[in-house]
Formats: structure tokens, sequence, C-alpha cells
């Protein structure tokens, strides 16, 4: 394959060597205005190979950061508001960050553009926003600093996934290791007689047992360095919370996702490292675990076709869930078979997100979830379910109560934000003090950073009005603990705190405080899985052991209200689940169910073999493999 590209390639592209890296060939060139003068070759090539080709200019090409840094400043206009540069070397891209990239177009760019084929870095423009994340920080550093450490990685699995197939056997099994029947942990297991790719790594939040908790690779007898590749859905911990137990256990290979999520998960587990450290918890994984686990992601785009093993072809596209998310589409052999793994997906727009895509060449296999699979599992229309929110928030408030909603910081947190936004805006919410604290800050600034992976109108709010849709001057961000003072003592407000399940956080300090006083209310508006304390206030306990500040289980009477409003989760219901199933009917043989209770799991596959008219749908258990070739 590197011999082609070469024949391809005049002398004067200046092509000093190939590389495989990771899933991409890299061409490294000592001409790179070669290639920006003559943009047709390298999509020529790619629809020739069928592989990812990139281009760089060669290391000895590429001017120092501290020169180029002086010469982009004397080019770009100081009314853009440079607020950083970040160099890739591995990739040989610069990224510009500014405040109003509009005074960078036209002439500025053209003079940008000039600049780049003499300095030998690719230049990408980026909006900078008020305050850059943290955590998107952190991966960039934990990156930099392991730039030749990273492409060594990289060109090792590029060496394994673009090396000839050892044998023409053609079997593929899935075995599900687990949210089978349960919500949890989702782990499955694609083998063929080439590779293995497992898709999704998470843990059971709702259990203390470890063998409940983790994915159950004993039963599979997998070894870890048989692993080709780990790809993630979404950043939820029960789809991703256990990938930094397979670095720590020895796996060195890929794992794939897109940016948002590499990002977002990096929040998640960082959190679950300092809410155990608070609460005197020993975790599973530490800091070095984590550090392991980015400098082994590749991250791609949705809709772009990768190569991940000898024989197998990964395509991401949205799942309309939460930010990032992806269903996941596998190609496997020479149009041998193909899969796709929903993850998490919502099949209907959204104030963040449009629906699931459900639009592929070809689909043999479905395996989908099932959280909301109940034929009764109806949600409300979205405008019923905010005015119910509304609703509930102006009897509370105005009874001299607070209302507390738990809330996962990724997605739902987002939604809610736009909501009460938009009602108070228009008069229809009570003017009262609202109160932030969490995670939910730094995820609603990871949003700013990627607007491009949601809808339109938000899209052109971020990136064209440069404005902040989520976090306005009617939210007050509570920063540390000794600022909870102002909540508990202020009269009625509202306060959005994760975790969503009341599974540790600052939630569970303000359910402390704030349950015993009926005049409250504790508003659910994310599914609540079996086993949490969320899901066993929802069910109506009266009484709930909880943490006090010195760590012993003190004992909550539960007098609030307790309500829960469908309608703002980013899963499908019932009817969302059918018709998005229902348009893979003539191109799909098998369907496999998971990711819900018992009873979800098969009803479902119930109404799919009625709306398929015959037993297409299974219902796979922990530890059961499949042979769908």
């Amino acid at each position: 394959m590197i011999s082609q590209i070469f024949q391809l390639l005049p002398p004067e592209a200046g092509v000093t060597r190939i590389e495989y890296e990771g899933p991409r060939i890299a061409i490294y060139t000592s001409n790179l205005s070669f290639f920006m003068d003559n943009p047709r070759i390298i999509p020529d090539i790619v629809n020739m190979l069928k592989k990812h080709v990139i281009v760089k200019s060669d290391q000895a090409q590429r001017e120092e950061e501290e020169n180029t840094r002086e010469r982009l400043m004397k080019i770009i206009p100081k009314d853009a508001e440079v607020t950083g540069m970040f160099f890739d070397g591995i990739q040989g891209e610069l990224v510009i960050e500014v405040k109003d990239p509009s005074k960078l177009e036209g002439e500025v760019r053209e003079k940008i553009q000039v600049l780049a084929e003499e300095i030998g870095w690719k230049i990408k423009v980026r909006r900078n926003i008020s305050q850059q994340p943290q955590t998107y920080q952190l991966v960039n550093h934990t990156l930099k600093t392991s730039e030749e450490e990273r492409l060594a990685f990289l060109r090792t699995v590029g060496t394994r996934i673009f090396r000839e197939k050892l044998t023409s056997k053609r079997d593929l099994l899935v075995t599900f290791l687990g949210a089978a029947s349960e919500v949890g942990r989702s782990s499955i297991l694609i083998s063929t007689n080439e590779s293995k790719v497992l898709l999704d790594c998470g843990i059971n939040l709702g259990v203390s047992e470890k063998v409940d908790a983790f994915p159950r690779f004993d039963l599979a007898g997998l070894n870890l360095d048989e692993l080709d590749a780990v790809v993630i859905s979404h950043a939820h911990l029960d789809h991703s919370g256990f990938i930094p137990m397979l670095y720590k256990y020895g796996y060195d290979g890929p794992t794939y996702c897109t940016e948002p999520t590499l990002t977002l998960i990096t929040l998640l587990l960082n959190d679950m490292i300092k809410v155990a450290d608070v609460e005197g918890k020993k975790l599973f994984f530490d800091g070095q675990n984590m550090k392991d686990f980015i400098n082994h992601c590749i991250t791609i785009p949705y809709s772009s076709v990768t190569d991940i093993a000898p024989d197998i072809k990964l395509t991401l596209s949205n799942a309309g869930h939460i930010l990032g998310s992806a269903t996941v589409h596998l190609h496997i052999g020479q149009g041998l078979y193909n899969l796709v793994y929903t993850g998490d997906y919502k099949f209907d727009k959204s104030r963040l997100f449009q629906p699931a895509n459900y639009i592929y060449p070809r689909v043999e296999a479905l395996i989908t979830e099932s959280t909301y699979g109940l034929r009764d599992d109806i949600m409300p229309p979205r405008i019923t379910a905010e005015e119910t929110l509304i609703s509930a928030i102006n009897n509370t408030v105005k009874n001299g109560g607070k209302v507390l909603i738990p809330i996962p910081a990724v997605g739902r947190a987002q939604e809610i934000l736009l909501v009460l936004n938009e009602y108070i805006s228009q008069g229809k919410m009570e003017r009262v003090p609202i109160f932030v604290e969490g995670m939910i800050n730094e995820a609603t600034k990871i949003h700013l950073l990627y607007p491009e992976f949601m809808n339109k109108e938000i899209r052109d709010r971020i990136i064209y009005q440069g404005e902040n849709p989520f976090i306005t001057e009617n939210f007050t961000v509570i920063a540390h603990p000794k600022d909870r003072e102002e909540v508990f003592s202020s009269g009625p407000s509202v306060v959005l705190a994760t975790s969503g399940m009341l599974e540790g956080g600052p939630s569970v300090i303000y359910f402390r405080e704030l349950a015993q006083d009926e005049k409250n209310r504790v508003i659910f508006v994310s599914y609540q899985v079996a086993g949490t304390m969320g899901r066993r206030v929802l069910d109506g306990a009266k009484e709930i052991g909880v943490q006090d500040d010195g760590g012993k289980l003190r004992m909550v009477q539960v007098n609030a209200s307790v309500s829960r409003i469908e309608g703002f989760s980013g899963h499908s219901d019932y009817n969302q689940l059918m018709n998005f199933i229902s348009r893979f009917r003539g191109k799909v043989q098998r369907v496999m169910v998971v990711h819900g209770e018992r009873s979800k799991v098969q009803n479902l596959a119930e109404g799919v073999n009625r709306l398929y008219h015959r037993n297409i749908a299974e219902t796979p258990e922990i530890g059961e493999t499949i042979r769908l070739y």
C-alpha cells in the first residue's frame, strides 16, 4: 500500500516517508505547499485505497513554536483577541484560539495560509470561550507531554491494523459481558478470526458487589493482549467507567470515540476520583490509569469511515443522547457483515441535538438499547414536560419551599438550563434564586467548546452570536462548599446539583438538608437505575441513610414531595425505539435487545418480532455468545 502511494506522487511532492499511524496513513513531505496547491491529490488517493490518508510536513521543515507564535501575532489583528495557541506535534497542526474568528477572514486568512506553507504547520482557527474547561486543558497537556510515546504507539497500532490478514475463515461472534437484561456495565465483545473489538466498557452504579458492577471478562476468557480496539459510544459511566481498569491491567491498545466523548469521560472519571477522596473510599483506578487512557485514545469525527482492525471498519454517527454520543457501525470483512450498536440514543429532536442517525447502506444485525422498552413507557411531548416542570417549581416556591433537581452534569443539565432560561425570560417562571453546583458548570463549558456536535440553533448561538445559552445571569454557580450557606439561608429557590441519581456529589448534601422539610420538593428528570439512592427515593422510601460531614451514616426522613417528570430523558421512549428499529426493516436479519430491565428487554423484543412478522429479536444473557456468521 505504501509503495502504491509513492508511485502515485511525483518527485516535486517532496515525500520523505510514509507511515502507518493508528487508523491513518501519514505522508510526510518537505514541500507542504505542493499539497496545498494541489488539493485533489489526497482525495484521489483516498478514493482509490479506501483508507484515511493525511499529509504532514516533515519534522525538520516545521518552524520552532516560539518563532511561529511571533510571526503569527504580527499577522493577526489585535481585536481578534488571541487567547492561546496549541501545537499538535503528532498531527503537525497548530490550533489558534481567538475570541472573534471573523477578524481572521479575507486578507488575513490569505496571509495565514501563505505563512502556513512557510512554517510547515497546518493552521486551524477555533473560537475561544470565556473560560476554557480545565478538563480540556488537562487532556491537551497530557497529550502534549507524551508526543514521542504517543507517536510510537500510533505506529504500533497502524502496523497491526494494516497487516495482511492471517486467515480466510469468516466466523463472527458477539459476546455480552454486561447490560444484558440490566442497565449498567455496557460491554460487548465482537470476535472474528482476525480481531477482537470491545464495544463500550462501563460500570454498574447501582450495585455494591464487584461481580455485578464490572463487565464479565472472565466469562469470555478474554486476554487483553488479544484485544485490537475498544470503541466507546458515549461518556456516561455505565458505558465508559471501566476503561481505566483495562489500562491498569495491561491493555495497551487504542480506544476510539468522538473528541467530546474523550473530554467528558476525563471529566466524569476525574470527578469519581475526587468524590472517592472526599468520602475516604478506595477507588479501583487512579490518575495514572486515566493518563494512560488519554494517551491511547484516538478520536474520530462523525461519518468518518475508519479502519480499526485488518477486517473491521468503524463509522460513528450522531446518537442524539448526549454531547458526542454515537451509534457504532462496524463493517466486517469485505462486505461480509454490517452491525450497528446503538449505545444510548434519542430518536427525537431535543433542544440540544438532532435525532439519532438511522441511515446506513447495509445493516445485517442491530444491537439496541431498551431503557424504556415497555409498551406504556411513552413520554409526554417535550412542551408538556417543560410546562409540568415549571408548574411544579412555581407551586413549590410560592409556598415558601425549595426545589432540588438532582441532575446528570452532561446532557440533562444543559437541557434544563435552556428550559429555565426561556421560561424566566418569558415571565412564565417565578424569579427566585437558581443555584448550580457540581460538574454542571465545567460540563457546560465543554458543550461550548464543541458546538458542531449540537443542533443548528444552539450551534449558531454559540458560534455566530458568541453567547453562552446555558449559564446566564439567572444562575448562581456554587464554586465552593462554604458558599452553600447562601442556599440554605435564603428563601425559596431552585438547586441543580450532581449527581442525577444521588450517588455522591453535592446533590446528596442538598438532599440531606432539604428532604426533611415538607415544603420542599425533589424533582427527578433523568432515569434512576435500580439500586441507587435516587431510585429508592423515587420508589417512595420514607427514610434514607446518608453520610454526614464526618462520614457517619445518618438517617434522613423524606418529608419533601418527590416527583419524576418524564420527557427530558436522552433515551428514546417505546414508540421512538420502535420507530427507529422500523427504519431497518428489509435490511436487518437479527436484532439483539440489551440495556434494559428484564421486563423491558423482553417486551421490546416481542414488539420487534410483531413489527417484522417473524422471530428476529433476541434477549441475550450475561456471558452469552451469539454466532452471527
